[in-house]
């Protein structure tokens, strides 16, 4: 009972967080459109739409990681308990790697499609 009250305390805590790590990262409340024609700044919307998704995608990785590091300090000396938890670590951590490769990789698809089809403006063909 008591681990179950530790975990529940630890997911309270983290939702609560919630919010501030995600205005901490820019996804407030918008205050002003952003685009003046429909689908004029559609590479920024996409852009926020998908930086919004990794973000959730880490913070389940976070919460993934907390998860095995509580299990780890609980499995006492159990070694099956020890291994689950040691896998459910390392497929978090796994995981944060992943998503952070992912976001590389829509920034620069995103950025390429914004300038023209140029990485960084560079051959856009323009006027």
């Amino acid at each position: 009972m008591n681990i179950r009250h530790t975990f529940l305390t630890v997911l309270a805590v983290m939702l609560v967080l919630t919010p501030a790590v995600a205005l901490a990262q820019g996804l407030g409340p918008v205050t002003e459109p952003t685009g003046t024609q429909a689908g004029a700044d559609l590479p920024a919307a996409i852009l926020n739409i998908v930086n919004a998704l990794l973000i959730l995608a880490a913070l389940a990785a976070m919460v993934f990681l907390l998860i095995g590091g509580i299990r780890y300090i609980f499995s006492q000396g159990d070694e099956e308990q020890t291994a689950k938890a040691k896998n459910t670590i390392l497929y978090a951590i796994i995981g944060l790697i992943v998503i952070g490769l992912a976001a590389v990789v829509v920034n620069f698809i995103v950025g390429a499609v914004g300038a023209g089809g140029a990485v960084g403006g560079v051959g856009g063909g323009g006027p």
